[in-house]
């Protein structure tokens, strides 16, 4: 029990679920184009899969390695993450990008240990906004973007 009970499991198991259930919500949509090869998901499921296979490689890596590996400490960690998550996935096309973006990391970075409020800030921001730039800017492949503004 010890070996399933650890927290690089539980977070290797999350982003497993989490990869497997945003593969499984392209489906449910449904564009005007035929061809698969032009859909907007079709760039999406492709990293996906890769997502889901690397992390079922990292979890299945981290089951067979010896239980040196220590027990969950504090579980109220896994669940806000968990919590937060979840929130985010399910926020993040109505209130666009940018902005759930920036509230997921300043909660998820004191979690995985990053505790300077400055350095939490900056990349909070900074993280994003660098993902919305290069994204909506350069590759002309726009995000959701909020109901506030057209720029984030």
């Amino acid at each position: 029990m010890s070996r399933i009970a650890n927290e690089q499991v539980m977070v290797l198991l999350g982003l497993l679920l989490i990869g497997v259930g945003l593969y499984a919500s392209t489906f449910g949509q449904v564009f005007s184009s035929t061809d698969l090869a032009q859909s907007p998901v079709f760039f999406p499921r492709i990293i996906l899969v890769l997502w889901i296979g690397l992390s079922l490689l990292a979890l299945v890596q981290a089951l067979w390695s010896p239980s040196g590996n220590p027990t969950v400490a504090n579980w109220w960690r896994v669940l806000v993450l968990l919590l937060a998550s979840v929130v985010y996935t399910n926020v993040i096309g109505r209130e666009g990008f940018f902005l759930p973006s920036v509230v997921f990391a300043a909660i998820s970075l004191p979690i995985f240990g990053i505790r300077n409020p400055v350095t939490v800030a900056f990349y909070a921001i900074a993280v994003p906004g660098a993902l919305v730039l290069f994204f909506n800017h350069m590759l002309k492949m726009p995000l959701p973007v909020s109901r506030f503004t057209h720029l984030f």
